[in-house]
């Protein structure tokens, strides 16, 4: 076998086990699961708070992978009986340095009374979310 094809082959061979391990860093996981009961009181000084919305939380998932990527797996309930649509500041998670964040934009339709599951982006970071909630 003459020297540029073993090269190329192993270039190729390195190159598809650094892929491999990119995707495992990059694959989301199920965070541990904290209770969604418990109430935290970090200081608020700039009062951050989800927009007054007809939405309340059902449950969520939380997930991140190696990198710090942070998305929520989330079921909304629209309590009022009219259509609205749910917009990404009407939600938002709270992470365990006390930071409030809302999720990338995102803009979904609700019937009245209609419940639907979504999984919302939240920004990269070293700590994670310990709950999601809405506003009334």
């Amino acid at each position: 076998m003459n020297m540029p094809i073993v090269l190329t082959i192993t270039s190729l061979l390195i190159a598809s086990a650094l892929d491999a391990n990119n995707y495992e860093r990059d694959a989301l996981t199920i965070d541990k699961s904290v209770n969604q009961d418990l109430e935290f009181q970090f200081p608020n000084d700039n009062s951050v708070y989800p927009e007054i919305s007809d939405f309340e939380v059902v449950n969520y998932v939380t997930m991140s992978n190696e990198y710090g990527e942070r998305k929520v797996t989330i079921t909304l309930h629209n309590t009022s009986t009219g259509n609205r649509i749910f917009v990404s500041d009407q939600v938002m998670a709270l992470y365990a340095n006390g930071e409030r964040v809302t999720p990338y934009q995102e803009k979904v339709s609700f019937k009245g009374k209609e419940t639907q599951t979504l999984t919302l982006t939240f920004n990269s970071s070293k700590y994670p979310i310990l709950k999601v909630y809405t506003r009334n």
